[in-house]
């Protein structure tokens, strides 16, 4: 990684810790902002993954799953946009979903890690468990739109510390 993409990486980092810090401070537009940003965030890396397989992926082995991870992207970003002032509890459902989906892939991630002797894999692991308890926590608490809220930006914060270190 070269100094430049380090130096934005942990900016970003950063950022996104200030933004998790203000939505645990002010619950009142952390439901929304969090379910809004997440919708956009998709529909970014969606149209990306999609631009991606457009230019060079289409003639690659196993290109065609740049596509597919693109699309589901793209339709998760824009459901997630549609109903984020709708039902708190389907986008909670969602948000817990994806972030579900998320932590299995970091599990399959961290497997291959581990079998190619990636000195990585501890962090990646750390970081799977965490998004597993988090998942856990946020469906025993999902009555209640604030502590999942407050758990997905600890999380948040958790994941922005472990990108600064290893950057």
């Amino acid at each position: 990684m070269s100094k430049a993409r380090r130096i934005m990486t942990v900016l970003f980092a950063l950022v996104a810790i200030f933004g998790a810090l203000i939505l645990i401070f002010m619950p009142d537009i952390a439901f929304d902002a969090l379910a809004f940003g997440i919708g956009i965030t998709l529909v970014y890396y969606g149209v990306r993954y999609i631009l991606y397989y457009l230019t060079h992926a289409q003639h690659m082995v196993g290109g065609k799953w740049f596509l597919l991870i693109g699309l589901i992207m793209f339709d998760m970003g824009v459901f997630a946009v549609a109903v984020y002032d709708k039902a708190q509890m389907i986008t909670l459902i969602y948000i817990i979903s994806a972030n579900l989906i998320a932590a299995v892939l970091g599990l399959i991630r961290t497997i291959g890690d581990k079998k190619d002797n990636n000195p990585a894999w501890k962090l990646h692991l750390a970081q799977c468990i965490a998004g597993f308890t988090q998942v856990i926590l946020c469906l025993i608490f999902i009555r209640s739109a604030t502590i999942p809220i407050c758990l997905y930006c600890i999380y948040t914060i958790y994941t922005c510390v472990l990108v600064i270190i290893s950057a």
